[in-house]
C-alpha cells in the first residue's frame, strides 16, 4: 500500500499542470495629491482634473498612456490618486492637467513616479487659477 501511494504521488506530480494567470491587477500609490481650482477668484465646481500615467515603454504595452479623471467639489477642492503599476508595467511619470491647462512640475510638465513613491504624505498642489472657465 505504501508503494502504491508513493507511485501515485509521483504520477500526480508529473501530470499536474500549473496555470499562471496574467497579472491584470491595478495598483495605486498610497500617496495622492490635492489642491483647489479657481477661476476669477471663485471655486470651480466639477473642474476636470486628468492624470495621465505614462509607462517605461512609452505606453502600456505600446498602447499609450492611461488617463484617469477626477472632479473638484463645490469648494474647488480635488483629491487625486496615482496609478503605480498595471499588467507588469510600472508607471514612469505622470502629466496632470486641469481642463486644458497643464500643471507644471519640475518645469517639464510632468511629475516622476519616484517623487510619488518617495512622498510620505499627500502632495499639496496648491491653488490653481484657471485662465478660462472649465468646460463641463
Amino acid at each position: 500500500m505504501k508503494r502504491f501511494v508513493i507511485i501515485l504521488t509521483i504520477q500526480l506530480l508529473f501530470t499536474t499542470c500549473t496555470v499562471f494567470e496574467p497579472d491584470d491587477k491595478i495598483y495605486y500609490h498610497n500617496v495622492g495629491a490635492e489642491g483647489y481650482v479657481y477661476y476669477d477668484e471663485k471655486p470651480v465646481l466639477d473642474a476636470l482634473i486628468t492624470v495621465s500615467s505614462h509607462f517605461k515603454g512609452g505606453g502600456l504595452a505600446s498602447n499609450g498612456p492611461i488617463h484617469e479623471d477626477f472632479k473638484s467639489d463645490t469648494n474647488g477642492y480635488y483629491c487625486i490618486k496615482f496609478l503605480r503599476r498595471i499588467k507588469h508595467e510600472d508607471v514612469k511619470y505622470y502629466v496632470i492637467s486641469v481642463c486644458d491647462d497643464y500643471l507644471n512640475y519640475n518645469g517639464d510638465g510632468s511629475i516622476s513616479s519616484v517623487k510619488i513613491r518617495n512622498s510620505k504624505k499627500t502632495i499639496q498642489l496648491g491653488k490653481i487659477n484657471l485662465k478660462r472657465q472649465c468646460r463641463k
